[in-house]
């Protein structure tokens, strides 16, 4: 048996053992049994007492990081109900490297919810890997920290990056947090690189419902090769450099060049419903992306100093003092996005750098670009000159159903009756809601974040979904039967994967608040071992053959 499939078993066992709950409070003491009525004083304490699927109630207050590592499977830390718990490490200690950190690259499973994480000398939270422990274990060897959530979480005034994923960390989920103020410590003047999430090569990044502003650097990136990546319904403001980037520069050592031999940047990523405001590069860029999707993005005031509000450019991976890899992007796809500059800007809507776009199966359609200057397109392969939208289609062929027009929005990025962007964008499977979480469901799918018609106000994340899942009995036969505990009426689906990621079961679920008993018909699937995604969680169970 695989790793893979060992670790799987191992946390199938885990969640069947009885899960403890371990206190922590300001007035503790480490000494003390962890209860509520003798919590311990620190976080290590409590992970040190911890076993694998036990949760860690942290009373509010603040408690002094001195790099807090995190090496147990499943281990669920959070805020005591109705108290909010502050965890701060400095940022001028470099031994302090992290404020959080999975230290173990063999950890898989676990959550951080509902606490405030600051500082670090490098990162507020980092996930680490054994990548480049020893270069003769072959890639698909090769293990980072795996399917730990991070929910509702304040995660600010980093030494550098706020979250640092390294290769092989697969399945984190970043969800409806705030994450702010990054590279405020002196690491960043050594090398100016904070990222709100900094992701190299680390698959299965989900990024959903968050509230990026004041990044030093970019919102996010995922690069070197990271793939199937999803970015939805996060608002970006403010960022020193980019918003949202698949692919950037990476060095040769962290591509897995067996699965990725073209050195691409990024591979399968899904950027949609976002809304990016003000970033001084790029809004949205792609470096050697292959299989992007981009769409229904609005981008407002992207490229104000460098680049474009859509920006291509290719890879630049020194590989040897014979071989740079110089990939451009390929098979992508970016529409039904929303371009608007502020008439004081003067930068292009999209640039095409030389080499930037490769082969013939690229589109870009059904966009919106507004710029009351008129808005300029750029394509470095063939000129230099500056185009309207008609040259640029004449010229390229791209953005054949775009437009260029006032979109009427409101001062909360919402359409207006009248707007142009109502019915003008393709219907895609992949756009379902709007950034608010709305249905798309009147026909014709509206260009950028917002389908007119829903309710307005400020942008906010989807409601967290506050899901508790049992499995009862596993391994299993014949039936799946499943024990779920909602907070709240919610609407989601139920998808069952096999190991190698192949869908077997989906189904759209309406839970009413409280208790649900589902049972699922299995007895066709093969044996093996399966996951459940419902919402965030991702739970694992094995089928047998009777």
């Amino acid at each position: 048996m695989n790793t893979f499939f060992s670790t799987a078993l191992l946390l199938l066992l885990a969640a069947q053992a009885p899960a403890n709950t371990w206190y922590v409070a300001t007035n503790g003491n480490d000494n003390n049994a962890g209860t509520l009525a003798s919590p311990f004083k620190t976080l290590p304490a409590a992970i040190d007492a911890a076993n694998p699927g036990d949760e860690i109630l942290l009373r509010g207050g603040n408690y002094v990081s001195q790099e807090i590592r995190i090496g147990k499977n499943n281990l669920h830390i959070k805020s005591y109900p109705g108290e909010w718990a502050v965890i701060s490490a400095p940022t001028n200690v470099e031994d302090v490297s992290a404020c959080i950190w999975y230290n173990d690259p063999e950890t898989s499973g676990g959550t951080l919810e509902r606490l405030e994480i600051v500082g670090g000398y490098y990162y507020a939270v980092k996930f680490e890997t054994n990548w480049d422990w020893d270069n003769s274990v072959p890639f698909n060897q090769r293990r980072g920290v795996s399917n730990v959530s991070i929910r509702n979480c304040n995660i600010h005034h980093s030494g550098r990056d706020a979250v640092k994923l390294t290769p092989a960390c697969a399945n984190i989920s970043i969800l409806d947090c705030e994450i702010h103020h990054t590279g405020t410590g002196p690491g960043a003047l050594l090398d100016f690189n904070a990222e709100g999430i900094d992701n190299v090569n680390a698959p299965g990044l989900t990024v959903r419902g968050c509230h990026f502003h004041d990044i030093a650097t970019t919102g996010i990136y995922v690069k070197g090769g990271g793939r199937d990546c999803v970015i939805e319904a996060n608002r970006i403001e403010n960022c020193g450099e980019g918003g949202i980037y698949l692919g950037f520069y990476t060095d040769a050592e962290w591509f897995d060049t067996d699965f990725n031999p073209q050195y691409f940047e990024n591979i399968d990523g899904l950027v949609l419903n976002n809304i990016v405001l003000n970033t001084q590069h790029a809004g949205i860029g792609l470096w050697g992306a292959k299989n992007a999707r981009v769409f229904n993005n609005t981008v407002i005031n992207g490229g104000m100093t460098e680049h474009a509000a859509l920006f291509f450019n290719v890879t630049d991976v020194w590989v040897s003092d014979n071989f740079s890899a110089q990939t451009g992007s390929q098979n992508i796809r970016i529409q039904n996005n929303l371009f608007v500059q502020a008439n004081f800007l003067t930068n292009a809507m999209v640039r095409v750098r030389e080499n930037a776009l490769i082969g013939n199966n690229n589109l870009l359609d059904n966009n919106l670009y507004y710029d009351p200057n008129s808005a300029v397109f750029l394509d470095d392969n063939l000129d230099w000159q500056e185009w309207s939208l008609s040259q640029w289609t004449a010229q390229t062929a791209r953005d054949a159903h775009s437009l260029t027009a006032d979109p009427l929005l409101d001062e909360t990025f919402h359409l207006l009756a009248g707007s142009p962007c109502i019915g003008a964008g393709a219907n895609l499977p992949e756009v379902v809601r709007d950034a608010d979480g709305h249905p798309r469901s009147d026909g014709g799918t509206d260009i950028g974040a917002d389908e007119f018609g829903s309710v307005s106000g400020a942008f906010t994340a989807p409601p967290a979904s506050n899901l508790s899942v049992q499995i009862l009995g596993n391994p299993v036969s014949d039936e799946l039967r499943l024990n779920i505990h909602a907070n709240q009426t919610i609407e989601t689906d139920l998808l069952i994967l096999g190991a190698g990621g192949q869908m077997y079961y989906h189904e759209r679920l309406r839970l009413p608040a409280g208790m649900s008993a589902i049972t699922l018909p299995v007895s066709t699937f093969p044996a093996g071992v399966f996951f459940i995604q419902i919402a965030e969680q991702m739970l694992t169970w094995v089928k047998t053959n009777g």
